[in-house]
């Protein structure tokens, strides 16, 4: 499916899916986005046009299914869209609005964060989907892109989940690092955005497995030139190894520390298609 739009067209949708905060109402959020713990983060509610977002599902049916990227393994069981090929008109409108010049001058209002520059390659970012008992283990995102080496300093979450009540599972954790704890909980409502920091605390995922239903978000990143170059800085997801994580969880974290990365790579792949395979 090729449903790339005109510029044109692109921009009579953008024009209505969000309407940017007043400048009065952007400098009280900025406050909230710096005072908040563990680290700066902001939750909104309709950001975004409830209309459109419910578009966004309506569509999704007709993704191809081969289009998908499987992510299923014991530290994370979802899938992932990023092409934008292969994403229908309503999909691709979205991504297009947050990687307009109007949205990045309002992240950057919003965070502090200068010269943020959006990733039109969507790497990690796109369509997360999670389905019965699909979870993410605790973790610090990747802290650099793998090829243009931009720091990762922000990502923006938008949840598509009609219907979601307390019990069915599929809370963010954002955890306290010194403490090693969670701090926060962000329930995945439909129409809910979540714009967080990006650093090396910056702990988060939801390791509870989902008890029904499926558990779809939005996810794109934004990137700065870094100044200061650290050689911790990785291209990987890093996991925690937290208090009462389950066996078959610390097991892979091992495996991830003493296998070569080809060969981790190699291995999630493999599982993660004979697990989509035998699911379709």
């Amino acid at each position: 499916m090729n449903t790339i739009l005109s510029a044109a067209e692109c921009g009579k949708i953008r024009d209505g899916l969000w309407t940017p905060p007043d400048p009065d109402s952007v400098a009280e959020l900025a406050k909230q986005f710096r005072s908040a713990r563990p680290y700066p983060h902001l939750v909104m509610e309709r950001l975004f046009d409830p209309v459109h977002l419910s578009d966004i599902l309506k569509e999704s049916p007709d993704i191809r299914h081969e289009a998908w990227k499987p992510h299923y393994t014991r530290l994370q069981s979802k899938r992932i869209l990023n092409s934008l090929e292969d994403m229908p008109p309503a999909l691709l409108a979205y991504f297009e609005t947050l990687h307009s010049t109007a949205f990045v001058s309002f992240l950057e209002s919003l965070t502090g964060l200068s010269a943020l520059q959006p990733d039109l390659t969507l790497y990690g970012g796109g369509l997360h989907e999670a389905r019965h008992d699909g979870h993410f283990e605790i973790h610090v995102d990747f802290q650099k892109h793998p090829d243009t080496k931009l720091r990762n300093a922000l990502v923006v979450i938008t949840y598509l989940n009609e219907g979601w009540q307390e019990g069915d599972g599929g809370e963010l954790e954002l955890w306290d690092a010194l403490a090693c704890k969670p701090e926060v909980q962000v329930a995945p409502l439909f129409g809910r955005t979540l714009i967080m920091e990006q650093s090396e605390i910056a702990l988060h995922g939801y390791p509870r497995p989902l008890v029904t239903g499926s558990r779809r978000a939005l996810i794109t990143y934004f990137y700065r030139h870094d100044l200061q170059v650290f050689e911790q800085q990785f291209e990987n997801t890093h996991y925690l190894r937290r208090p009462g994580l389950p066996a078959d969880r610390r097991l892979q974290m091992t495996l991830r520390d003493y296998l070569p990365n080809p060969a981790v790579s190699a291995l999630r792949r493999l599982r993660s298609r004979l697990v989509y395979l035998r699911q379709k």
